[in-house]
């Protein structure tokens, strides 16, 4: 496999002022050390597409969309449309659409792209603190988990209007979710309650399918999952959680899920995680402390071996790779302060 180019998404400090580039060998593992790529405040989460990456952005009171343009000539072409009063957490491409879920604001703010420019097209008000924390498409729904409320709001993908809702149990905290590719089976990681939850998708709706513990019974007090990744092959998950500093592999057998290995995050609160292209190595991203790290998986077991590289990196909350199977990596999870 070729040498891929990477990029990380941080939160705002002194040493990390935005969005960072690496390359990933992907025959070894080998990473190279990240360098600033676009200065964009609080680019907590990124989404790539055809060479158009976006990520939130601050510039003083004001937040909203960064969108890059990696093919122009001479370095990215950067367009910002800014109408958003806090960074969001979390980017998405549909289409004609990126959609920028605010997590403090209870919103999602829905762009249009004219000429590979974002233009506002409409925000979607669910209630203040509501915890939004992504967003999915799924024939005509969209989809929101909001974290606080316990529930994933359901809208209309045409008209953006309000179709109804997916409870959770009280204090799970619905985080983010990802489908398989036939978009039949949902599997949702819950903040609050450490669990994989299991959905069957149907025309109307959502049915639960099950619900699997990521951690056992006496894991670390304040403990909380955050990202979810589904193995090309369909077979595996793989949850990323802070404060235990593990990330939960599961065997996925239809909607039926369980925990076959809690292996070490190589640093301090993990964020993102990602496959590569062939699912012969994980990266996760580690927030406090470890910096960027590579890992050896199993694609038979579905297992987490060796640390194959590790990189310095400050904050990185979100990681993506330029590979031409980047969509079949569904719905991740790096996401917003306070998520």
């Amino acid at each position: 496999m070729a040498i891929l180019t990477g990029y990380l998404g941080t939160y705002d400090s002194p040493r990390s002022r935005g969005v960072f580039r690496f390359s990933f060998d992907g025959e070894t593992g080998a990473l190279t050390a990240p360098e600033l790529l676009l200065e964009a405040p609080d680019a907590k989460y990124l989404a790539l597409r055809d060479g158009l990456l976006a990520a939130p952005v601050r510039r003083g009171s004001r937040a909203g969309l960064c969108l890059a343009d990696l093919r122009a000539s001479g370095g990215p072409c950067v367009v910002e449309y800014l109408c958003e009063m806090t960074p969001g957490c979390y980017t998405a491409f549909d289409g004609d659409r990126v959609y920028s879920a605010n997590f403090h604001e209870g919103t999602v703010t829905v762009y249009r792209l004219e000429a590979d420019a974002p233009l506002f097209e409409k925000r979607i008000e669910i209630a203040p603190g509501a915890g939004c924390h992504q967003v999915l498409a799924r024939g005509r729904f969209l989809l929101v988990p909001c974290m606080n409320l316990d529930e994933i709001r359901l809208f209309a993908r045409e008209s953006l209007a309000p179709v109804g809702s997916v409870p959770f149990p009280k204090g799970s905290g619905p985080r983010h979710g990802v489908f398989d590719r036939a978009r039949e089976r949902l599997f949702v990681a819950a903040q609050g309650d450490n669990t994989l939850y299991s959905f069957a998708a149907g025309p109307e709706g959502f049915v639960p399918a099950g619900a699997e513990p990521l951690l056992p019974p006496d894991a670390r007090e304040g403990s909380e999952a955050a990202a979810v990744r589904l193995s090309n092959d369909e077979r595996f998950l793989y949850v990323s959680v802070r404060g235990e500093n593990v990330i939960a592999v599961l065997e996925a057998r239809g909607t039926r899920t369980r925990v076959i290995q809690r292996a070490p995050c190589g640093g301090d609160h993990p964020r993102d995680i990602l496959l590569s292209p062939d699912g012969r190595f994980l990266l996760a991203a580690n927030r406090n402390a470890g910096g960027l790290v590579c890992f050896a998986v199993d694609r038979e077991t579905g297992l987490i071996g060796k640390e194959c590289a590790r990189v310095d990196a400050c904050e990185g909350v979100a990681v993506v790779l330029d590979a031409p199977n980047e969509d079949a990596q569904a719905a991740p999870g790096a996401a917003g302060k306070d998520g």
